[in-house]
């Protein structure tokens, strides 16, 4: 049986499909309409507490999908938040569901091409990303070269790895499947960052099933 990556699951072909996407159905108490309304402010409060939110500030939310978060960090503080994401179509459904110039969307390439040439952002947020990507490790490492030196971020994340990939078996038939690679995500963080606080999520304010056990990061730059 042999597999591939396969990001392309993240390609939602419209708002709906796309929200099912961010947050999945965990069971009868946890579709994914409830899961939005309970966990997004819940999520937005940790924000608060890991960092300062204010209109002057440039808050990057890594693997934004439709802006679910810049939007209500918008609307809470009227900040700017740059989006980024590996699927162009989640970036373009973004721009119209958060609908504020005060938000942007871009690919890890464009958001490199800006850090390269200086661009520097105040606090991040990574909510539900890390445990997907293929190699978590360069993914840290593009938040931390866009954090400026004061800054700080917050991560929420899967207990394990959730990879997706296509796989082909004996019959050379493909089918998705969500794969593990062990990788550690939560000691790759405390690597590249220093630890503020950490601590597990509040099971009551999100209805989370498949995730019991998952974890929130406030970290901070390293001096140099």
């Amino acid at each position: 049986m042999t597999a591939r990556y396969y990001p392309e699951i993240f390609d939602a072909p419209d708002m709906n499909a796309a929200k099912a996407i961010i947050l999945t159905p965990e069971g009868p108490n946890a579709d994914t309409e409830t899961r939005w309304r309970h966990e997004t402010p819940y999520v937005l409060e940790l924000i608060g507490k890991a960092f300062a939110l204010a209109p002057e500030r440039v808050i990057l939310d890594y693997g934004c999908g439709i802006g679910r978060l810049a939007k209500a960090m918008i609307e809470a503080s009227g900040c700017f938040v740059i989006g980024v994401d590996i699927s162009p179509k989640m970036c373009r459904l973004a721009l119209d569901y958060v609908g504020s110039d005060r938000f942007v969307a871009l690919s890890p390439t464009q958001f490199d091409v800006l850090v390269k040439g200086g661009l520097r952002v105040d606090a991040a947020i990574a909510v539900w990303v890390l445990q997907h990507c293929l190699a978590p490790a360069d993914d840290i490492a593009r938040i931390r070269r866009g954090l400026g030196p004061a800054g700080a971020a917050l991560v929420l994340n899967m207990p394990k790895r959730a990879i997706p990939a296509a796989v082909r078996d004996s019959n050379n038939t493909e089918r998705f499947a969500w794969g593990s690679d062990q990788i550690d995500v939560a000691a790759l963080l405390r690597q590249a960052f220093a630890v503020a606080a950490e601590g597990a999520i509040d099971p009551t304010r999100t209805p989370h099933v498949a995730d019991v056990g998952a974890f929130w990061m406030n970290l901070r730059q390293r001096a140099a």
